[in-house]
């Protein structure tokens, strides 16, 4: 695919950085068998699975610069890997707390069932740890951890018999211990992020269909959650609801993006916090970053409905930015869209200073693209394509190129 590097000037207005209209879209890239996706990006080390979709047969790779990627597939072997030629189960979620130190979580794609594996070495070798359950056959399981001891892990059933659990573990995840059954009414899969081991927040995963128009917020550990949302800007109408991306933290001091309706578009909005999420107060520094594309957010729906609104009577409409972070000081934004139409911005909360480019490489992100960033010019993004496949793309010069991603077997 031939590539074109974008330069755009971008305009200051009444101390909103101002993001013009869209350019036009590329051509179509050719279909695959095989999604690629990712499953964590953090803490110096990018972690994405391959999945065979005629096998089921799933593999991982890791790199700490976005280019160079390793095969980490912990090995399964017998009846625990395949059943007549198939691989029974593929890799759905990780985390890790440094390049040497993380876990992977596999769901069985024949039961309910989930395996999690931990390592100390970057993936060179790997320990059995206790499995859990996904809640229903339409449902799924998420881990996090907070430290090398203490993580959770979330249970997503979906469905007539669907189920919801959240279990912790102090011991690396050697055992696990369910905290809550409390599905926070219907936020399903809002994943939780927590600050300490007593302070954390929820929201659905960041992408213009996620309508989280607040956090869910616990002080237990995840026993009890309540609904938090902040106090809008002055240039903000009064009680108006924005969209909130999810909080990031290290150590005490964090970061979280909202995005709220204007008359013609949209403006983020940043807050800070220095006690780990106890209070936050408005970033002045950049100014809201304006994106282009109206968005529409249903106040009522919103009420009555805190996570979703539901298909018939949807909490947001239009074009949403999507924010995610490398750290609390640096954020990537992407504005979704078209082929070759997409917009990227990375913005320096320290320094004011926002880079801006329309990802020509890039097809359509409408369709919920998965952003995630691991530094202020490296970053991957997974797009899903037609027929149920997803394919993931990299960038090394803060977004202005794009290329697939390719991991050796």
């Amino acid at each position: 695919m031939t590539r074109s590097r974008a330069f755009l000037t971008f305009a200051l207005t009444a101390g909103v950085l101002v993001v013009p209209a869209v350019a036009r879209p590329l051509a179509a890239s050719s279909a695959t068998t095989t999604s690629t996706y990712v499953l964590f990006v953090g803490h110096g080390v990018a972690v994405v699975a391959t999945n065979d979709l005629n096998t089921g047969c799933s593999s991982v790779y890791l790199s700490t610069n976005t280019t160079t990627w390793r095969n980490v597939t912990p090995p399964l072997k017998g009846s625990a890997a395949t059943s007549k030629g198939q691989c029974l189960y593929f890799w759905s979620s990780a985390s890790f707390v440094s390049p040497l130190d993380g876990w992977l979580l596999a769901r069985n794609g024949g039961s309910t069932e989930t395996i999690l594996r931990h390592t100390l070495n970057g993936g060179r070798t790997w320990t059995t740890q206790p499995g859990g359950d996904t809640g229903s056959n339409g449902g799924a399981q998420t881990i996090t951890f907070l430290s090398v001891a203490l993580g959770w892990r979330q249970q997503f059933g979906v469905g007539s018999n669907g189920n919801f659990s959240l279990e912790r573990t102090r011991n690396a995840g050697a055992t696990w211990t369910t905290i809550s059954r409390d599905p926070r009414g219907a936020c399903v899969f809002a994943n939780d992020v927590f600050a300490t081991a007593t302070r954390g927040f929820a929201t659905v995963d960041p992408s213009p269909s996620s309508n989280a128009t607040h956090l869910w917020r616990t002080s237990d550990g995840g026993a009890s959650w309540s609904v938090m949302r902040l106090t809008a800007p002055a240039t903000i109408a009064s009680g108006a609801l924005g969209l909130y991306g999810r909080p990031v933290f290290a150590r005490r001091r964090g970061a979280m993006p909202v995005d709220y309706p204007v008359a013609g578009g949209q403006r983020v909005y940043f807050y800070a916090t220095t006690d780990a999420g106890a209070t936050w107060r408005l970033d002045t520094v950049p100014a809201p970053v304006a994106v282009a594309g109206e968005l529409t957010i249903n106040h009522r729906s919103a009420a009555a409905q805190p996570c979703f609104g539901g298909a018939s009577a949807p909490v947001s409409s239009g074009l949403a930015a999507v924010s995610v972070a490398v750290n609390p000081s640096t954020w990537w934004i992407l504005r979704p869209g078209s082929r070759g139409e997409s917009l990227v911005a990375v913005v320096s909360l320290t320094g004011g200073h926002v880079s801006r480019h329309y990802a020509r490489d890039l097809p359509s992100t409408r369709g919920g693209a998965l952003l995630a960033p691991l530094s202020a010019t490296s970053a991957l993004i997974t797009v899903p394509v037609p027929y149920g496949y997803q394919t993931t793309y990299e960038t090394t010069d803060g977004g202005a190129t794009w290329r697939v991603l390719t991991v050796a077997p």
